[in-house]
C-alpha cells in the first residue's frame, strides 16, 4: 500500500508554533485574588490548582489550612469562588 500526501489534509492542520500562539498563559483571576487574599490576610505563601469542577489551594501548615477551612465562605465571597473549593496541607510544588 502506497501512502500519498494528500495537500487537501495537509493544507489545513495548524502548526504547533499558531496552536500556541492562540494560547492565553496569563492565569485566571481567581488564582491571582486567591494568592493575594492569602499573602494579605494571613502572611503566607499558597499554591493553587483549578480543575473543572474545583479550586484546590494548598498551604504549608495544618494550622493555616485549619484557619482557612473555618474562614472559607469569607474567601469564597471576597475572590468570587463559585467552584467547590479544596484546602489542602503539604508541600507547596
Amino acid at each position: 500500500m502506497k501512502i500519498v500526501n494528500c495537500p487537501a489534509i495537509l493544507g489545513y492542520m495548524d502548526s504547533l508554533q499558531d496552536i500556541l500562539g492562540k494560547k492565553n498563559f496569563t492565569p485566571p483571576n481567581e488564582i491571582t485574588a486567591i494568592r493575594n487574599y492569602v499573602q494579605r490576610r494571613y502572611k503566607s505563601r499558597c499554591y493553587v490548582k483549578l480543575q473543572r469542577d474545583a479550586v484546590i489551594i494548598s498551604v504549608r501548615d495544618s494550622a493555616l489550612a485549619a484557619t482557612i477551612h473555618l474562614e472559607r465562605q469569607s474567601l469564597m465571597d471576597a475572590c468570587g469562588i463559585t467552584r467547590r473549593l479544596v484546602i489542602r496541607t503539604g508541600s507547596l510544588n
